[in-house]
């Protein structure tokens, strides 16, 4: 949640840093795929980092890289410099899901694993939902640098509670490993066609996650009429409905899906779908109806992920579960990378929302319908049927 606090303080802030510096919709979208390039680069090198160092060394490092880099990005002169900062910054937020990811595996038999990754999950969206109601308040009062600035020390705060606080537990459930697995094992894997599926999938969600995270609170005031602290709000609800959504999905998986993670998947997905086609149609929406929209949008963009990375993980079992993460990782973070760009290059073309939002429900149908036509990533007992 921490570490979230700071990579994700920069959507609020969109706002005011079009504002202040003068930027284009388009270059708003740039700062979340700078930090998620950094994070694609090192999610496969942080999942055998954890792996090979163990998580307590791997989370409490990626951790201070992140705070430290943010805090630089926030006292950087220039765009470019500033975009430099949030992707360094990224190379120490990519092993916050292979650490904890291997840690839901390690502690939790298969039917608990969906609800406690849901739980663990919802880091992201708090972290988000913090940012949201804090952040535009002191970008508003003493400028975007400081709010920029405390958010970073939020992950700072993490690495400390990572250093300090946490202890390897690993239960019955998951022995512990001796022979620590190598880089190249990842290609059998690979070769699954289900399993690239899968990948494509957390790609494509990442794509509708990312840009209603980049745009939300822009589109909040531009065609819905908010202002900069409301428009945050709206972020923020969107935010606490992906964390409802993930422990939900977590627990559905675990009780009425029997352990099955995919029929959550292509639910969320169609939701996601359904929600970006009521944006892109345009109906105002104020008061109690812009909320409840807000929050099953959030449901929608948000609530997948615990799903995907626990499924993914338990294709891989104890031994892969570090390295395959960080496989479903770079694949999804690589979904932030394009999901932004092409949502303001279409608004900039079109000049307004109707068209990217149109783009955003075609993805997550396409990836809705390719999920639920692919065999089961995962053996289980006749129990979890």
């Amino acid at each position: 949640m921490l570490s979230a606090v700071s990579v994700l303080a920069i959507a609020p802030l969109a706002p005011l840093l079009r504002d202040e510096l003068g930027l284009s919709r388009a270059q708003v979208g740039l700062f979340l795929p700078a930090v998620y390039l950094g994070g694609v680069l090192m999610s496969l090198p942080a999942g055998w980092l954890t792996d090979r160092l163990g998580i307590r060394v791997t989370l409490t490092g990626g951790l201070a890289l992140t705070g430290l880099m943010i805090g630089a990005a926030a006292q950087a002169p220039t765009l470019p410099l500033t975009l430099s900062g949030f992707f360094l910054a990224g190379l120490g937020f990519a092993v916050i899901n292979p650490t904890t990811g291997k840690a839901i595996i390690e502690r939790f038999p298969p039917r608990e694993r969906g609800f406690a990754m849901g739980v663990k999950q919802t880091g992201l969206t708090l972290g988000g939902v913090t940012a949201a109601l804090t952040v535009p308040a002191i970008g508003l009062s003493r400028g975007w640098r400081a709010a920029l600035t405390t958010a970073a020390a939020a992950s700072l705060a993490g690495a400390a509670a990572a250093l300090v606080g946490f202890r390897s537990r690993a239960s019955a459930a998951a022995p512990a490993v001796l022979d620590r697995p190598r880089l190249a094992e990842v290609a059998p894997f690979l070769a699954r066609p289900s399993f690239i599926v899968l990948m494509a999938s957390g790609f494509a969600l990442s794509i509708n996650q990312s840009s209603l995270l980049a745009y939300f609170a822009l589109f909040a005031r531009e065609s819905q009429g908010l202002g900069v602290v409301a428009a945050g709000g709206l972020l923020a609800l969107a935010q606490a409905g992906g964390t409802a959504g993930r422990i939900v999905w977590g627990i559905v998986s675990d009780r009425a899906f029997g352990g099955r993670r995919r029929p959550g998947l292509v639910l969320n997905a169609t939701l996601s779908a359904a929600m970006s086609l009521l944006f892109a149609s345009g109906l105002p929406m104020a008061g109690p109806t812009a909320a409840c929209a807000a929050v099953l949008a959030g449901v929608g963009a948000f609530g997948w992920v615990g799903l995907y990375l626990a499924l993914a993980a338990e294709v891989g079992g104890p031994r892969y579960a570090g390295l395959l993460t960080g496989v479903a990782v770079a694949c999804a973070w690589s979904g932030v990378l394009v999901g932004p760009t092409l949502f303001g290059g279409l608004l900039e073309t079109t000049g307004g929302y109707r068209w990217p939002w149109l783009g955003v429900a075609l993805t997550g149908l396409g990836a809705a319908i390719a999920l639920s036509r692919i065999p089961p990533l995962v053996k289980r007992p006749p129990l979890e049927r």
